[in-house]
C-alpha cells in the first residue's frame, strides 16, 4: 500500500509540475517526479533540444534523445527510486534564465531484488524560459565518493 501511495503521489506531482513549468522551481519538482516515475522520456522533455547533461558517471549527454538514453539503463536496473534535492543556492540570471545548485540523494532497489542502494552527490543546473516553459539547458551532477574504509589495526 505504501508503494502504491508513493507512486500515486509521484504521478500526481509529475502531472502537475510537468504541465505547469511556470517556474524554475516547478522544473526541479518535475525533474524529481520524472526520476521517481522512472520515465526517461518525460525527464528528457525537461531539457532544451540542444541541452548538455553531465552525469555522475562522467558521461555527457547532448540533446533530449541522448539524455533519455543516459537515464534508461538506471531505470531498467532499479525500482522504487526516490530522489531528494537539497537546494543550497539559486540565482536569477535575468527574467528568463536561472541557476541552481545543491546536493542530491537517491535511494533505489535493484530490479532483481536486494537491499536498497543510496547514492549522494552535488548538482548545478542552468535553465531558461522557453515557449514550452522552463527547461534545463545544462546540468552537472557528481557523485560523492563513499568514505574509505579504515584499515584494521593490529
Amino acid at each position: 500500500m505504501k508503494l502504491f501511495l508513493a507512486a500515486a503521489g509521484a504521478a500526481a506531482l509529475f502531472a502537475t509540475s510537468a504541465a505547469a513549468q511556470d517556474s524554475a522551481e516547478a522544473l526541479a519538482d518535475a525533474f524529481s517526479a520524472a526520476v521517481m516515475a522512472e520515465d526517461a522520456d518525460a525527464l528528457a522533455a525537461l531539457y532544451t533540444e540542444d541541452a548538455d547533461s553531465f552525469g555522475p558517471d562522467g558521461g555527457v549527454a547532448h540533446g533530449r534523445a541522448e539524455i533519455a538514453a543516459s537515464w534508461a539503463p538506471m531505470f531498467e536496473a532499479f525500482d522504487d527510486i526516490t530522489i531528494t534535492l537539497d537546494a543550497k543556492g539559486e540565482k536569477a540570471l535575468g527574467k528568463d534564465a536561472h541557476a541552481a545548485w545543491g546536493l542530491w540523494t537517491m535511494t533505489m532497489t535493484p530490479a532483481g531484488g536486494g537491499e536498497p542502494v543510496t547514492m549522494s552527490g552535488r548538482y548545478s543546473d542552468n535553465s531558461v524560459k522557453t515557449k514550452e516553459g522552463w527547461r534545463y539547458f545544462i546540468d552537472h551532477a557528481s557523485a560523492i565518493a563513499a568514505p574509505a574504509e579504515e584499515a584494521p589495526t593490529e
